[in-house]
């Protein structure tokens, strides 16, 4: 099924605004329901390309594994009018159907590149962040040709070791939660119920989960020196103590898919124009692992947000999406104020990750 919708484009001015539209993409494979969105063009997108959707192909944006379609709404306002914009919920996050564990990486970058069929995109710029990124790899690894321009924020080999920590941890206490589900005492004033998601299936004890992940994902050591840090901390907080028992489940899933081994194939890529970044007090995938990946894709750029960490698209979103915005667009990416100088890392006969680092990410 497909459903089209269309509104005003909300960076516009007052007046003036332009509308693009917002499609919605029933899509199925090997028996899973999964969806996308389309977002971007003009109301009169289906006539043919606008002056600025025609500069750049549609840009395919695969997030993080605590996020839906409908995740990115800072970043949509700010570029939906500069290209056309596809958000997807693969197998096992947002709307879509569950996705066993054991089902990795390789089958949810076969879904989205399902999804590009499907929508009839031979050519795309993509986005892969966090645990996007390893899906993102996989595609231009795979299928360069399909691939104009890559981007991976906060990319790695393999989780941190505190990371790891807090995943085994969590993914022990929700399956052994969930043999209990009457437990689980509703929250008060919830309202994300939905079928299968009822107040009274809001998993047990979900403070210290919260906690400790906002820990590994906001840099605490160095707050003073990230715009914004104690507000995104605040905020995946409330979104940590809202979880459903299925969406918790979900996340255990995705845990353990990230648990197993390393994220990245061997081989790197070649052939594809990638931009590597992340913020420059990033915690969670740090300045090193972001340059070991670099280095194993040949036509690779390197560089960090300043005064962000791994959440920089919540913390600067406007320089973030600027950022995002140039590289698709062939713009000059050195003397950006916001951004260190871009590397060039060289990538040569027997790259590979190096150690991960322990990096601070309390414990229980």
């Amino acid at each position: 099924m497909t459903r089209v919708v269309t509104r005003p484009g909300p960076a516009a001015a007052p007046g003036g605004a332009d509308e693009y539209a917002d499609e919605y993409v029933e899509l199925r494979r090997h028996g899973l329901r999964y969806a996308c969105r389309v977002v971007g063009g003009t109301a009169a997108v289906g006539d043919g390309p606008t002056a600025d959707t025609a500069t750049t192909e549609p840009l395919l944006l695969l997030g993080g594994a605590l996020q839906d379609m409908y995740s990115w709404p800072r970043l949509e306002r700010r570029i939906a009018s500069r290209t056309r914009l596809v958000l997807i919920d693969l197998p096992g996050s947002g709307t879509a159907d569950d996705l066993p564990a054991e089902q990795g990486f390789d089958v949810l970058a076969q879904a989205a590149v399902h999804a590009l069929d499907h929508l009839g995109l031979r050519r795309v710029n993509l986005l892969g962040a966090s645990y996007g990124a390893p899906i993102a790899y996989r595609i231009a690894q795979r299928h360069p040709e399909r691939v104009a321009r890559l981007l991976l924020a906060g990319a790695a080999h393999r989780v941190n070791d505190p990371m790891a920590a807090l995943m085994r941890d969590t993914v022990q206490h929700l399956e052994s939660a969930s043999a209990h589900p009457g437990d689980s005492p509703a929250g008060p004033g919830d309202s994300s119920a939905g079928p299968g998601d009822s107040p009274a299936d809001l998993w047990p004890g979900p403070g210290d989960y919260a906690d400790r992940l906002a820990d590994c994902l906001v840099n605490r050591d160095e707050q003073h020196r990230v715009r914004q840090s104690a507000a995104v901390r605040r905020l995946l907080t409330r979104q940590c103590l809202r979880i459903t028992r299925r969406e918790a489940l979900r996340n255990a899933a995705c845990h353990r898919r990230l648990l197993d081994g390393e994220l990245l194939p061997p081989g790197g890529i070649r052939g594809v124009t990638t931009l590597v970044f992340t913020g420059e007090h990033d915690h969670t995938t740090t300045a090193r692992q972001n340059r070991d990946v670099a280095a194993t894709i040949a036509d690779s750029t390197l560089l960090f947000l300043r005064e962000a960490d791994h959440m920089a698209h919540l913390e600067r979103d406007t320089e973030y999406a600027e950022l995002v915005l140039r590289f698709l667009h062939d713009l000059p990416l050195d003397g950006l104020p916001y951004c260190t100088p871009p590397e060039h890392p060289a990538p040569g006969p027997g790259t590979g990750p190096a150690p991960v680092p322990a990096t601070r990410c309390p414990a229980a």
